[in-house]
């Protein structure tokens, strides 16, 4: 597997000897101004339902003044009213409306949980190497403009293995002693359009849900290395981590040009 990474030249690893690791909710609230990151990725939604009485005589019930009487309106026509109405009141929900009867509905909400007290994973991210120009000028598109150089990685085990031994001596060098660390590697999926599907109360603390986005950043075609740090002996770590690489871990990172055909 070939892997590619695009940086700006001053922060590459052979000019700093090392890399940075960002934490993935960072990537979440700063990194779709860049282009890189999603500000859905990593939510858990809930299913939830409820419903909704709607009264003709009451116009705070509709968006707009609307003077069809109540039986010369289609229910399409009535379901767009009451979306529109809570799409304005929610915020960006994701509802489906049943009829029950000429003025009941059942809202069936895709519910985001709050995370916002909750940590999230240290991550790295690279590509995969495009093969044709045409590939090539998909990735560029994706990815922010100041990337002005490029590095190839094609043992990504090792890499995995040399930034954790890197992560480990940060630990040391912070007095860290006691800490839980889980791992993650693998392909971020790209599977919604908007929000991510309910799931369970239980996805809140896994570190799959770092791994998806929207179907909209699927050019980055994203590798995503993952670790999830925390510590008794710290109320909260950095948001980001300056770690050094062996020689050994400076030199997975090749440098790569894109394809001319």
């Amino acid at each position: 597997m070939k892997l590619i990474r695009g940086w700006e030249r001053r922060y590459a690893p052979d000019a700093t000897g090392g890399l940075r690791l960002s934490k993935a909710r960072l990537y979440r609230a700063i990194g779709e101004e860049e282009g890189l990151g999603d500000r859905r990725e990593g939510e858990v939604r809930i299913g939830q339902q409820g419903d909704l009485t709607v009264s003709w005589e009451r116009p705070q019930d509709f968006p707009t003044h609307l003077t069809m009487e109540l039986d010369e309106i289609s229910e399409s026509q009535m379901a767009t009213r009451i979306l529109e109405k809570l799409a304005v009141e929610l915020d960006d929900p994701e509802i489906a409306l049943e009829k029950q009867d000429s003025d009941s509905w059942k809202i069936i909400q895709n519910t985001k949980v709050d995370d916002s007290e909750l940590d999230s994973p240290f991550l790295f991210c690279l590509s995969r190497e495009p093969a044709t120009s045409s590939e090539w000028d998909q990735l560029r598109a994706a990815l922010p403009e100041r990337y002005d150089t490029w590095t190839i990685t094609e043992d990504v085990a090792s890499l995995f293995s040399e930034i954790e031994f890197g992560i480990k001596r940060w630990m040391g060098l912070n007095e860290i002693t006691v800490h839980q660390l889980a791992k993650r590697r693998g392909w971020v999926a790209y599977t919604y359009d908007t929000a991510p599907p309910s799931g369970g109360i239980g996805d809140v603390m896994q570190l799959p849900r770092w791994f998806r986005k929207r179907r909209k950043y699927r050019h980055q075609e994203e590798y995503r290395l993952a670790w999830d740090l925390s510590s008794p002996q710290w109320e909260k770590l950095p948001e980001t981590m300056e770690i050094e690489l062996t020689r050994t871990g400076l030199g997975l990172f090749k440098p790569w040009k894109p394809p001319e055909h």
